[in-house]
């Protein structure tokens, strides 16, 4: 029966997996991204003068504008066109592109603050995920939630961000180069970020264990002395040898093509975002583990 609930979980893993990968792979290029196009600000899809000041050649690459009218106005591909440029405008009545935009400015004016609440988020949604696979929800443990979350949106998120602006800066423009950033990434950042992450949790989640916070139970205490931090060091070092191995061989099968997919496709500045929406899958992969 184990044997029969583990396979059916790994099946839902992998198809959650695939299934962010195809869904992110399809939204990128529609949204006209492209990471060899030199870099823009966020656009506010208005008819802009095609005189204006071009943008700093500082920036790092972030969004490729899609073509222009007749008469200029700059709008993201897909997004209309038309003899007076005014495609920008036309996109502008689709709700789901005024969301993404205001994602995008989000990420302009507030960049860190943006990527971790959107790393918190989804790191929630996959404990929730994780929860409901192997429990009932009417119970969810929201301690375990909380950690798990902030971990994501301010550890995971912050390392990655710059992790992802030094690969862009260290593989120089040449042919194959997404495929040169997906191997530097896949040699060195899975198994650097996944030992911190069952370090990390290990800790934090045994120095809050003398509390309880369930959804049907309420705040409490619950009746267990926190061990020492050099014990919890301990234990956490413990579980990054037995679990690293096998976890990074689940992590081998699905992020490669995502991360070629990433690096191929979506410029510098959404980078984290397309991680962290697959990671709503390895967030899952890396619940299960953490706390089986």
């Amino acid at each position: 029966g184990a044997t029969r609930s583990m396979s059916s979980s790994m099946r839902q893993q992998i198809l959650l997996g695939a299934g962010c990968v195809l869904v992110l792979s399809c939204i990128a290029p529609v949204a006209g991204f492209d990471a060899s196009v030199a870099a823009a600000p966020a656009p506010t899809l208005q008819r802009v003068n095609s005189a204006a000041k071009p943008p700093s050649p500082s920036l790092i690459p972030m969004l490729a504008t899609g073509g222009s009218g007749g008469r200029g106005g700059i709008r993201l591909r897909g997004g209309g066109g038309g003899d007076d440029g005014d495609g920008g405008e036309k996109g502008n009545a689709n709700p789901i592109m005024g969301l993404w935009n205001s994602y995008l400015s989000a990420l302009e004016t507030r960049p860190f603050a943006t990527r971790m609440a959107t790393g918190f988020i989804i790191g929630l949604f996959g404990d929730i995920i994780c929860q409901y696979i192997t429990g009932d929800l009417g119970s969810a443990d929201l301690k375990r939630m909380l950690i798990f979350s902030c971990w994501g949106g301010f550890g995971f998120t912050p390392i990655a961000y710059n992790w992802y602006n030094l690969i862009e800066a260290t593989i120089p423009e040449v042919s194959g180069r997404a495929l040169w950033k997906m191997a530097m990434d896949q040699a060195l950042f899975p198994p650097v970020i996944t030992a911190l992450t069952f370090l990390s949790l290990t800790v934090v989640e045994g120095l809050l264990s003398g509390v309880s916070w369930t959804l049907n139970g309420g705040v409490k205490s619950s009746g267990t002395t926190p061990p020492s931090l050099s014990t919890l060091f301990g234990q956490g070092v413990d579980k990054v040898k037995k679990e690293l191995g096998p976890t990074l061989v689940t992590n081998y099968k699905v992020w490669p093509a995502a991360q070629l997919i990433n690096f191929a496709v979506v410029p510098v500045k959404l980078q984290v975002l397309f991680v962290n929406c697959v990671a709503v899958w390895w967030n899952f992969v890396l619940s299960m583990t953490q706390h089986k």
